[in-house]
């Protein structure tokens, strides 16, 4: 909806608030944009999150010494209060914040400790992490001045009971948002909101996942957006999406433009700027975001992402990668003679946790390959392996399951879609580097082509695609 009344949703991470000098930053960045009504939605301090997780285990074994490290925090919290917070009263109610949350979290301490950790408790425990940086900044921003108000997390979204990885239920979410979100921007107020976490029904703490507070943030932007005419900014410690991971590929060049589409799929295949689900919130409303460098002046380039597609320039847009993850194949000839064998063995990897990455069958039907992350890789041989239906039938083995570590690559590009002869130039490229192609997919869509290398192939594969389409020249 275009109302011609802007926001601006800024989400910063834990790495731009670290310091006085972070803290500064961000209120430079508030100013610069004050033209239009903000919102900010913060991460947990950086390590935070880790940390919260590791009193948890450590409560599992010693109460007593879970408890001395949630003080450590507590503490931290309150020396952040101290130095980047230039009113005493507002001091001292970001510290008396601090010390009445991680009284709950002592509480929560003893419960793990004598009976345990279910999933509910740990994503109650890990959503302080944003309750605590939120609270804080919101007092900084007061404290310089501005008219600021904290919204904890689980007063805006209402989301699924899949803690760890919850979804936004967003009939009840639009319904918080409109009227608690949408008032306090009319009145000049800057909402600060505690990313990563939201409530189930039964009102229950649940997190978002990998990536929530990004995903917080677009979930923002989604519902005002029937109001209003929202821009999400990610401030981050990279330039934005590039054309390959730098750490790989030395003449990565940043992409100043990128469709929705595009986006998703270098987020799904490796690029953790930020997560497939985040950018879905935003692509149903054609909202555009923004992922800058907090690190660099403001005025620095920057990715923008949004239906925006150059079809006939930018055939390949980038490369993207997944640097270690296992191939999984499945095979024997009694696979051509028994019906549902695909079905059979992603319901036994669904029902163990393990995410299929890849697939790909050969028309004979003999063998099926897939591939799953690093950590998946045992787990899903061992379970097949043990499996009454893969396993061995009396002293015969019918079916074979083996494993391999390779490395994932994707080409992702619209400008691929119809376009005769872009795979063959893609395979031309690896052939003349002299990297084996150990299996290969592609959607209907022809967004991106997915490849299996060995991962002692994976800088040499990279650079021949990256060259062979020119993505280490300026746009």
């Amino acid at each position: 909806m275009m109302t011609g009344q802007k926001v601006t949703i800024h989400k910063f991470g834990g790495s731009c608030l670290r310091d006085k000098e972070s803290f500064a930053k961000t209120l430079s960045i508030m100013k610069k944009f004050m033209d239009t009504p903000s919102i900010a939605v913060l991460s947990a301090f950086r390590g935070i999150t880790d940390k919260l997780i590791g009193v948890m285990e450590l409560a599992l074994e010693d109460e007593m010494k879970a408890l001395n490290k949630c003080k450590d925090l507590q503490l931290f919290h309150e020396d952040i209060a101290k130095k980047t917070i230039q009113d005493e009263a507002l001091v001292q109610d970001a510290i008396s914040f601090s010390r009445d949350s991680f009284k709950l979290v002592a509480t929560t301490v003893h419960e793990i400790f004598t009976g345990g950790l279910p999933r509910n408790m740990r994503d109650y425990v890990v959503s302080f992490g944003e309750r605590l940086s939120s609270y804080l900044f919101s007092c900084f921003l007061k404290a310089e001045g501005l008219n600021a108000q904290f919204f904890p997390g689980d007063a805006l979204i209402t989301t699924s009971s899949d803690f760890g990885s919850a979804l936004p239920l967003m009939g009840e979410t639009s319904g918080k948002v409109l009227r608690t979100v949408k008032p306090a921007l009319d009145q000049g107020t800057i909402p600060i909101v505690a990313g990563f976490y939201g409530e189930d029904i039964n009102r229950e703490i649940t997190t978002l996942g990998r990536g929530g507070t990004d995903f917080t943030a677009t979930i923002l932007a989604n519902v005002l957006s029937s109001v209003l005419d929202p821009v999400v900014m990610f401030w981050k410690d990279v330039d934005g999406l590039l054309t390959a991971n730098p750490n790989i590929e030395e003449n990565a060049m940043l992409i100043t433009q990128v469709s929705y589409d595009e986006a998703k799929e270098l987020a799904y295949f490796g690029s953790k700027v930020l997560h497939p689900l985040c950018l879905s919130m935003t692509m149903e409303k054609n909202i555009p975001v923004e992922i800058r460098n907090f690190n660099k002046d403001l005025d620095a380039p920057f990715t923008q992402i949004s239906g925006y597609m150059k079809e006939n320039i930018d055939v390949v847009k980038a490369i993207a990668c997944i640097e270690k993850c296992v191939m999984v194949t499945v095979q024997g000839a009694a696979l051509v003679s028994l019906p549902g064998i695909a079905a059979k063995i992603f319901d036994l990897l669904a029902k163990h946790g393990v995410n299929i990455l890849f697939i790909s069958q050969a028309s004979s039907e003999n063998n099926i390959t897939f591939v799953v992350n690093e950590q998946g890789g045992p787990v899903a041989v061992k379970r097949l392996q043990e499996s009454e239906f893969f396993g061995k039938t009396g002293d015969t083995h019918w079916i074979d399951v083996f494993q391999e570590d390779v490395s994932l690559i994707a080409v992702v590009g619209h400008g691929m879609a119809k376009k005769y002869g872009i795979s063959g130039q893609v395979f031309t490229a690896l052939g003349n580097a002299g990297v084996n192609v150990r299996a290969i997919a592609q959607g209907s869509s022809e967004l991106n082509i997915s490849i299996l290398i060995s991962p002692d192939d994976l800088k040499a594969a990279i650079h021949a695609i990256h060259e062979k389409f020119s993505l280490h020249q300026p746009k």
